[in-house]
Formats: C-alpha cells, sequence, structure tokens
C-alpha cells in the first residue's frame, strides 16, 4: 500500500497532500552521491499525511533510480532469525521503474 493512492496506510486518513505540483523542485532533493566537481541530487515527490503526519517521499526520475541502483549497496533481506530469507525477491527496482513509466505517459 502506498499513499499515492490518497490513503494514509497508517491512519487510513484520505487527507493526503503531495508536494507533485511543486515549482521548484530543487528544494525537496536528496543527495545521491558526489562526483568529481559537484554532488548529485534527486528530486523526491513526497506525500503527507495532514492527518497522522505520516510521510512518504518517491524518487522522481528513472534515470536517479537506474543511477542509485548501479551505486548504492544493496540491502540484503534477513528473516527473524538472522538468516536470509530463501525467497529472492528482486521486483522492486522493476517496479518503482514501471511506476515512472506509467506516471510520465498518463500525466
Amino acid at each position: 500500500m502506498t499513499m499515492k493512492n490518497g490513503q494514509c496506510h497508517s491512519c487510513g486518513s484520505y487527507q493526503i497532500r503531495s508536494n507533485k505540483n511543486r515549482k521548484f523542485p530543487a528544494l525537496n532533493t536528496m543527495t545521491l552521491g558526489l562526483g568529481n566537481s559537484s554532488a548529485r541530487y534527486a528530486s523526491l515527490d513526497t506525500y503527507v499525511c495532514v492527518n497522522c503526519g505520516y510521510v512518504e517521499s518517491y524518487v522522481a526520475s528513472a534515470d536517479d533510480l537506474n543511477y542509485i541502483q548501479e551505486n548504492w549497496a544493496k540491502v540484503e533481506a534477513a528473516s527473524e532469525n538472522g538468516k536470509r530469507s530463501p525467497k529472492k525477491v528482486e521486483s522492486l527496482p522493476s517496479r518503482a521503474h514501471e511506476e515512472f513509466k506509467r506516471r510520465a505517459m498518463h500525466g
């Protein structure tokens, strides 16, 4: 469940606001890495529940998602006993990329 659908999965409220219509996307960014002469930043689409204050942020660009996939360390899934789950899940990057493409095509 994601707040992109207009409902908070923390409290169930439909009072969700987003910065997707922002005029200055550089004001809501995260640092991806340091290049030779400057830092690289990714714009974030952020959703806030004004009822409980819960926040979700998503990288707005498929290029930035690809950069993260290629350059950031992967976090391995672990079960409660500390061992990795036998089920291998690699769908998150492709699902994020598919969501980005869907949003780009449908406005």
